[in-house]
C-alpha cells in the first residue's frame, strides 16, 4: 500500500511539474498566444502614444518609409489613431519621384483599403475624412478622367465632414478651397463634354473659393505659397486686382521649399505681368458685392 502511495504521489509531483514547464514554454513562445493577446502586447512596451509621438516626429523629419515600417505591423489594431498615420505614410511615399506609376497606385490603393476597413471607427474624427478625401482623390486621378469626375462629389463630402469636425485644419481649408476653385473655374464647355460623355460636375462659386482659402491664410497666414497663388488668381476672376496683386506679391516673397511650390511660380509672375495693364486703383478694396467685407 505504501508503495502504491509513493507513485500515486510521484505521478501528481510529475503533473505539476509538466503543468508548470507548460506554462513556461507559453511564456516564452508567442505562437501560443491568442490575437487578442498579441495585439494587447505591441502595445506594452513602447506604449500606443509612444509609438505615435515617434511617428510624428519621423514625419517631421520626412522619414516616411520608417513611418511606415513601424505601423504596417499593428495596422490590424484597427486603431483610427494608427490607420490615418499609415495612409499619410504611403501617401508621401507615392510622391517619391522615381517610382513607377504602377507602384504609386498600388501604395494608394492599400491606404484607401486600410483606411475603408475602419469606416465605422473613424465617422467622428476629422483626420479619417481628411485623408479619405486626400486617398480617394489621389486614387480617382491615377485611374482616369471618368473616375476623377464621378469622385468629385465624394471628395467634397469627405472634405466637407473633416471641416465641420475641425474648422481650424488648414489643409482641409486648403483643399476645400481648391475643390470650390476648380468647380467653378469649368468653363460652359468643359461642363457640357463632361456631363455629354460621363456625369456632369458640381456646381461652386469663386466666392465660396475664396472664403475657404481666407480661412487658411488666417490660419497659417504667410506660410503656403500655392494658397497665396490660388488667392490671387480667385481675385483675378472676381475683378479684384489690388487684391490679387497684394496675395501674388506676398506669394513672391516666399520662398519655394518643395517642387510643387516651385511650379506656382511662373504663374504667380505671369499674373502679375498681366495685373500691370488693369486700374489698381485701393478703391476696389472697399467694393463689397463679392462678398470680401471680412
Amino acid at each position: 500500500m505504501h508503495k502504491f502511495s509513493s507513485i500515486r504521489k510521484g505521478n501528481h509531483l510529475w503533473f505539476l511539474f509538466t503543468l508548470s514547464f507548460i506554462e513556461f514554454v507559453r511564456g516564452k513562445l508567442p505562437f501560443f498566444d491568442n490575437p487578442e493577446d498579441k495585439i494587447a502586447k505591441y502595445w506594452e512596451n513602447p506604449s500606443k502614444s509612444d509609438i505615435l509621438e515617434k511617428a510624428d516626429k519621423l514625419f517631421e523629419e520626412d522619414k516616411h518609409m520608417e513611418v511606415y515600417e513601424s505601423l504596417n505591423r499593428i495596422k490590424y489594431s484597427k486603431d483610427i489613431e494608427v490607420v490615418w498615420r499609415l495612409a499619410k505614410a504611403l501617401y508621401n511615399l507615392s510622391l517619391t519621384p522615381d517610382i513607377t506609376a504602377e507602384v504609386r497606385k498600388e501604395m494608394i490603393t492599400e491606404a484607401q483599403e486600410i483606411l475603408e476597413s475602419t469606416y465605422a471607427m473613424g465617422k467622428n474624427k476629422s483626420c479619417f475624412y481628411k485623408w479619405m478625401a486626400i486617398i480617394t482623390n489621389t486614387r480617382n486621378g491615377l485611374e482616369n478622367l471618368e473616375t476623377k469626375i464621378k469622385g468629385y462629389a465624394t471628395v467634397k463630402n469627405y472634405l466637407s465632414e473633416a471641416c465641420e469636425r475641425n474648422p481650424r485644419d488648414f489643409t482641409v481649408q486648403y483643399m476645400l478651397g481648391r475643390w470650390h476653385f476648380e468647380m467653378a473655374n469649368l468653363s460652359w464647355f468643359q461642363r457640357k463634354i463632361a456631363k455629354y460623355l460621363y456625369l456632369e460636375p458640381p456646381k461652386s462659386t469663386f466666392q465660396e473659393a475664396y472664403r475657404h482659402h481666407i480661412k487658411a491664410e488666417e490660419l497659417e497666414p504667410r506660410s503656403y505659397l500655392p494658397n497665396l497663388y490660388i488667392l490671387g488668381c480667385i481675385c483675378m476672376k472676381l475683378g479684384q486686382y489690388y487684391r490679387a496683386k497684394y496675395y501674388l506679391n506676398l506669394a513672391l516673397s516666399l520662398p519655394a521649399h518643395n517642387e510643387c511650390e516651385k511650379c506656382c511660380i511662373p504663374g504667380v509672375k505671369s499674373l502679375l505681368t498681366k495685373l500691370e495693364k488693369y486700374d489698381l486703383g485701393k478703391d476696389v478694396l472697399y467694393n463689397y458685392e463679392f462678398g470680401f467685407e471680412n
